[in-house]
């Protein structure tokens, strides 16, 4: 059964992408498209460029905080650099193109001056990455096409229609990743980057001026792309919603992989007979009656870029 995905950002959030991608393989739903917005959008260009989960697992797994948030002497200006991550990814995918991808894939940014959403789908794949995730002030911009380009969570935060407009026919899977578990504690407020080091260390640079007004400026950050979420899916109706239950974790928090990816499985197992439901050809065909978004010309308030 054939359907397409919308993967949302959520930083560290995103390892939960594995867990669905997973147990939809496991069940034997094909995925012919995929649109990503920030984490989402550099798991689901690792995937779609033909990874298997465990590969992607396995990067993660290598990770390391001090080394993947290093910052390079070409970056704009941020708070962290993407150094390590870039290095990784680079390793994966290299020069690779979209047009060279084994699944169509599309990644969203926002242009900085212009405030448009752009649609990636053109020109290095890395590239796209590295625009989509670049949470603004936290991680470097990108310039891309002669635009200076940010995470496209801030207008977009799970890509409904952007993965539509690639395959209008299938049913759009949304994974959204701000659902807290249901124990906890409703005004916590996690620190939203882990920082290493003995106990009294951490506790001193917690409390530090800038380290809280990083974590009221990340909460902020974090209401507000919640809410958009929420509308995003009123207006737009996905087909199916997943929603591990990760929101209670920090933007760039220490994390248990494993953890992290049994929650997207386990989430996406409680909504398979709904995926297979709308992924029968009844409903195919009534969507593509229905469902009809073009690809061209696009909307005013997307952009094609082309490298």
């Amino acid at each position: 059964m054939d359907i397409a995905l919308a993967l949302g950002g959520g930083g560290v959030r995103g390892v939960a992408h594995i867990g669905v991608l997973r147990t939809l393989e496991e069940h034997r739903f094909k995925i012919k498209a995929i649109a990503g917005t920030s984490a989402g959008g550099l798991v689901g260009a690792v995937y779609a460029a033909g990874f298997s989960t465990q590969k992607i697992e396995d990067a993660i797994n290598d990770f390391s905080p001090l080394r993947s948030f290093s910052r390079q002497a070409q970056d704009s200006p941020s708070l962290l650099g993407l150094g390590g991550i870039s290095e990784i990814l680079e390793g994966l995918l290299s020069d690779i193109t979209f047009d060279e991808l084994k699944i169509p894939f599309a990644a969203t940014a926002v242009s900085l001056y212009t405030g448009k959403e752009i649609i990636l789908n053109k020109g290095k794949v890395l590239d796209a990455i590295l625009a989509t995730a670049a949470v603004p002030g936290v991680f470097p911009s990108q310039k891309i096409g002669g635009r200076v380009l940010v995470d496209g969570g801030i207008l977009d935060p799970v890509p409904v229609q952007v993965v539509r407009w690639l395959r209008p026919d299938l049913p759009v899977i949304a994974v959204t990743l701000h659902k807290r578990p249901s124990d906890f504690p409703e005004e916590e407020v996690p620190l939203p980057i882990y920082i290493p080091g003995p106990t009294p260390i951490v506790e001193h640079l917690t409390n530090l001026k800038s380290v809280q007004a990083f974590k009221i400026f990340a909460q902020s950050m974090e209401i507000a792309s919640q809410h958009l979420t929420e509308l995003s899916m009123l207006v737009y109706k996905p087909e199916v919603i997943i929603s591990p239950p990760v929101g209670h974790i920090g933007l760039l928090q220490k994390i248990e992989v494993s953890e992290m990816i049994d929650a997207g499985m386990i989430a996406t197992e409680e909504v398979l007979d709904e995926i297979e439901a709308e992924a029968n050809w009844m409903k195919k065909l009534q969507r593509k009656v229905k469902h009809r978004v073009n690809p061209d010309p696009l909307p005013d308030y997307w952009g094609n870029i082309k490298r």
